[in-house]
C-alpha cells in the first residue's frame, strides 16, 4: 500500500526488504483460539522467493517482548490503519480496519502466506503486496516500470496482486492489468458460468475499476 510502505534494509548485495506493514495497531486471531491486541508488522515478501517464509510480528507496545507467528497459527489479523485525508482546505486523520488471513499460494497448497480480504462470500477478493524485480532492483507497489500492475482498491492504498479465490483452489491472480488480455476478456471468461454477469461485464455496466463491485454480484447473484 503505498501510503505505508517503508524499505526497511539492505539484507543482501541483491535484494530488499519491504514493509507491508510496519508496526500498526492490530487484533491478531490465533487458530488455538487466543487473541491478541496490540501492534503487529507484516513483512513485504519478494514476488515467489519468499513463498513459505511469511512470518507475523507482534507485539503489546513499543518496549514489550515481540512474538512471531508462522500463518499456520494465525486465524486472523485485523489491523487499524490511521491516516489523513484532506477535507477540502484540511487535513482529517481517519481509520480504515483491513483484514488479514492466511491462503495457500501455491499449487500444491503447502505454501501460506498472508492476503487482505476485500470482499468474503463463496467468492472471495483478496489481495497483497509484494516486491517484484526489475532491472536495477527491487520494487514495491510503485506502478515503475518493471513492476506488477497495481490495483487500486476503493480506499486508500493498493495492492499489487490481487486474487480471487475459492475454497480449495489456489487463488488466481487477477490484476486490473494484464500483457496478454483485456481485463473485459479476462473477467468474461471466468465469470462464463454465470451468464447474467457475463453479459454485464461484456456490455462495460462493469468495468475494472469495479472488480469489488463484480466479486460481490457474483456472489449474490451467480449461486
Amino acid at each position: 500500500m503505498n501510503k505505508f510502505l517503508l524499505t526497511l534494509a539492505l539484507l543482501t548485495s541483491t535484494s530488499f526488504a519491504f514493509a507491508q506493514y510496519g508496526w500498526t495497531k492490530a487484533e491478531v486471531t490465533l487458530k488455538n483460539g487466543t487473541v491478541l491486541e496490540g501492534e503487529a508488522s507484516l513483512a513485504m515478501m519478494s514476488n515467489g522467493i519468499n513463498l513459505g517464509k511469511e512470518k507475523l510480528k507482534f507485539r503489546k507496545n513499543k518496549k514489550d517482548k515481540k512474538s512471531k507467528y508462522l500463518p499456520k497459527e494465525v486465524e486472523q489479523i485485523v489491523f487499524t490503519v490511521t491516516y489523513k485525508e484532506k477535507v477540502g482546505r484540511k487535513k482529517v486523520e481517519k481509520t480504515r480496519i483491513e483484514n488479514y488471513i492466511p491462503v495457500y499460494l501455491n499449487k500444491k497448497q503447502s505454501k501460506l502466506g498472508f492476503v487482505e480480504l476485500m470482499v468474503d462470500g463463496n467468492l472471495r477478493l483478496v489481495g497483497r503486496t509484494v516486491a517484484v524485480q526489475s532491472g536495477g532492483g527491487w520494487n514495491g507497489a510503485t506502478g515503475a516500470p518493471g513492476a506488477a500492475p497495481v490495483y487500486m482498491p476503493g480506499y486508500m492504498g493498493s495492492h499489487n496482486q490481487v486474487m480471487f479465490l475459492k475454497e480449495g483452489e489456489k487463488p488466481q491472480i487477477f490484476n486490473q492489468v494484464s500483457l496478454t488480455k483485456s481485463f473485459r476478456k479476462r473477467a468474461m471468461d471466468y465469470f462464463k458460468d454465470c451468464p447474467t454477469l457475463k453479459n454485464k461485464i461484456d456490455k462495460k455496466e462493469f468495468i475494472k475499476e469495479d472488480l469489488q463491485d463484480i466479486v460481490k454480484f457474483y456472489n449474490s447473484s451467480c449461486n
